[in-house]
This record gives C-alpha cells, structure tokens and sequence, in this order.
C-alpha cells in the first residue's frame, strides 16, 4: 500500500512525463489599465459606498482590479470600467474569485465577469439605426 500511495504522490507532483494540470482560459486577457467604480450587488444599505481601483487585466469574462478595499471572496459587486476619456465603457455584474494582497499595501482581486452591457451610446444608437432601415 506504501508504494501506491508514493506512486500517486509522484504522479500529482509533475515529476517525469506527467503533465500538470492548469486550468485554461477561455478568453484572451488584455494587459491594460483603467479606471474601475465597484460597489457591492444588490447594495442594501446606504453606507455601501464606491470604490475605486485600476484594471490590471480584462478579458470578455474577467479582470483583475487593483485597489485600497477588497470584497469577499464569493461575493457580488456591481463594476464599471472607464474608457481614457472617462466615460464609461462596461457596466457589469461581477464575482469576486480570489484576492491577493499586492507588494505595496495593495489588493488585487480576480473578478468573474456574469452580465454585462456595453456602455457605448454611439455604436449602439448606430447599430439600431442600421437595423432599423
């Protein structure tokens, strides 16, 4: 039963010809940084204010935030991502999946994109035009 049991941990380990298992990303990630409004979802109380941070990364089914405050992992929060020019860009209800503590006092968090709308007024009032004639 011993050498089973040394036998799996070598196999789990990644040690020789076994591969090791990673999970895989479906989309894309965009390194780049912008401005991010977050508030818990649904809020409940007026207390639960904004928050702002800065993307890391986003992809169409996530991102990784940088800011002062985190969330609980698990949790619901309502994020708005903010083009360069300021206006808003991606109106979003996300959940938090994990959360780090950055090397400068920091907090990253991994947020799962659920449902989202674009917030881009030009291209969707063009594109309903366009279907519309």
């Amino acid at each position: 039963m011993r050498e089973a049991g040394s036998q799996l941990s070598l196999d789990f380990e990644g040690g020789g010809s076994v591969t090791t298992l990673r999970s895989v990303r479906k989309a894309r990630r965009i390194a780049t940084v912008r401005l991010v409004e977050f508030a818990p979802f649904p809020r409940a109380r007026r207390e639960e204010r904004w928050h702002v941070g800065f993307t890391l990364d986003l992809s169409s089914q996530g991102a990784c935030l940088r800011a002062k405050e985190t969330e609980p992992v698990g949790s619901l929060i309502r994020v708005i991502v903010r083009g360069v020019d300021g206006r808003p860009t991606l109106d979003s209800i996300a959940r938090v999946v994990w959360s780090a503590d950055g090397r400068f006092g920091e907090v990253r968090m991994g947020l799962s994109l659920l449902a989202s709308r674009s917030r881009r007024p030009g291209r969707v009032a063009s594109r309903r035009a366009a279907v519309a004639a």
